[in-house]
């Protein structure tokens, strides 16, 4: 039994799984950061009026930006129009993100509420309790009463 339990079960080497999750999340945000400067960049120096002249959609120019500044991709240009654009950009995908984050959180919150009644387990959270059942007779005490004519 020993040796099947070496060969099944093994010491899990600590940080190994966290840095999968990291190196995930570098693979999938570095396309999204590429763009996000390509792009924003682009506009910046474009609304100042040097025309749409965009470097090249690459890694080379994410690493160029990296080591040599603004001036290497968008040669001529104010930094200060590159880094706004960028920003300009940043902040919108980032609204948009916390748009989407926080409509799916309200969609989830109304789907469990909706399952939390469904089960009955509505009475223990006041905010999601259900409201009263109809009678069975059809017809609602609670609705208002008929006009007079």
């Amino acid at each position: 039994m020993s040796v099947l339990k070496d060969r099944v079960s093994r010491e899990d080497v600590p940080g190994t799984a966290s840095f999968g999750l990291w190196l995930m999340t570098l693979v999938a945000l570095t396309p999204l950061a590429l763009t996000a400067v390509w792009l924003g960049g682009s506009l910046g120096v474009m609304l100042i009026g040097d025309g749409w002249n965009p470097p090249p959609f690459s890694l080379a120019s994410l690493t160029d930006l990296v080591g040599g500044g603004t001036g290497a991709l968008w040669p001529g240009s104010p930094t200060g129009a590159v880094v706004a654009g960028i920003s300009a950009l940043a902040g919108v995908l980032f609204a948009a993100a916390a748009l989407c984050f926080f409509a799916v959180d309200w969609a989830l919150a109304a789907i469990a509420a909706r399952r939390s009644v469904d089960d009955g387990s509505a009475h223990r959270c006041p905010h999601t309790r259900a409201p009263a059942p109809v009678p069975a007779g059809g017809s609602d005490t609670r609705a208002a009463a008929p006009l007079a004519s």
